[in-house]
């Protein structure tokens, strides 16, 4: 393969038509230039150039040559700043994992916004899994950061509290108790209720199940749900009751209302996980954003 320098070298002598001035640009002495003309004439097995005393012509093997060493040129400078740009973290492919019920609040949306903003070049996709599935990934490599409910037990990812909100009760609109301004949970122990599989998160399901047997009862599952908005959709109809974080409530729908526990302040966390020893520049990037964004 005949080396780069060389066809810079020859690019630069096509445009000058002159030894001395090509070298001048160049910035090196023109004998060694002109040896180096010299070799890639000899490594390409054909003359490039016609010289006497007076002139310098390009040959049609030169003329050909041209055009596919500015293209070459060309293509190895996009490759220098594409990893110039990757290098920084102002390129390349960023996923991101979030369970179904973070896509209620502002965190992410906000944060991938002003990571666009900042670094245009980074191409972000999102994939709503669960929990379960987000940690397969991180670990894989799939994704490289994830929004999920702790908690988390696995030492090997870092997290990040991103968001706080109080639980809220959805009840369908025609329930007895629906018109109160808040709901005693113990009240709720005959109903049937509306939960997401066990296995769907690790922490939230569990959470639910605990608050509930706190306030002396074990919920009746009558309906499983594995998305938000079917669980909204079995409320309405009248199946059942759930607990949810209180963002849920921006899922308006008709034939359910969403109340406040009385009584009680119970705190649903959303965090972000990473794995450290899987870091680049670009989560770097990331990190630094979600961080200005998130309140001490």
């Amino acid at each position: 393969m005949v080396e780069l320098r060389l066809y810079r070298y020859f690019v630069t002598l096509a445009e000058t038509l002159h030894f001395g001035r090509a070298a001048a640009r160049l910035g090196i002495a023109q004998p060694p230039f002109s040896q180096q003309i010299q070799k890639l004439e000899h490594e390409l097995g054909t003359l490039l150039l016609r010289r006497n005393n007076r002139r310098v012509e390009l040959t049609a093997a030169g003329i050909a040559f041209l055009e596919e060493a500015r293209r070459t040129l060309a293509a190895a400078e996009r490759a220098e700043r594409a990893a110039r740009l990757a290098g920084e973290g102002r390129s390349g492919q960023l996923t991101i994992g979030m369970i179904n019920s973070a896509a209620y609040e502002d965190t992410i949306s906000t944060v991938v916004l002003k990571l666009s903003e900042r670094y245009p070049g980074i191409d972000i996709s999102l994939r709503e899994v669960t929990t379960p599935q987000q940690l397969r990934a991180l670990r894989s490599g799939e994704i490289q950061v994830g929004f999920v409910r702790p908690p988390i037990h696995d030492t090997a990812l870092e997290t990040l509290t991103v968001h706080t909100e109080p639980l809220l009760l959805a009840l369908p609109a025609a329930h007895p108790l629906a018109s109160l301004p808040a709901v005693p949970l113990a009240q709720l122990a005959a109903d049937p209720w509306v939960l997401l599989p066990s296995g769907l998160g690790l922490g939230f399901y569990e959470q639910v199940i605990d608050i509930c047997r706190l306030a002396g009862f074990m919920p009746e599952t009558h309906q499983v749900a594995t998305e938000i908005p079917t669980m909204i959709s079995l409320i309405a109809a009248g199946l059942g009751v759930t607990l949810v974080p209180a963002s849920i409530s921006n899922l308006r729908r008709t034939g359910v209302v969403y109340r406040p526990l009385a009584g009680q302040t119970e705190i649903v966390e959303t965090i972000a996980v990473w794995m450290p020893s899987h870091a680049s520049p670009l989560l770097d990037h990331f990190l630094e954003i979600l961080r200005e964004l998130v309140p001490e």
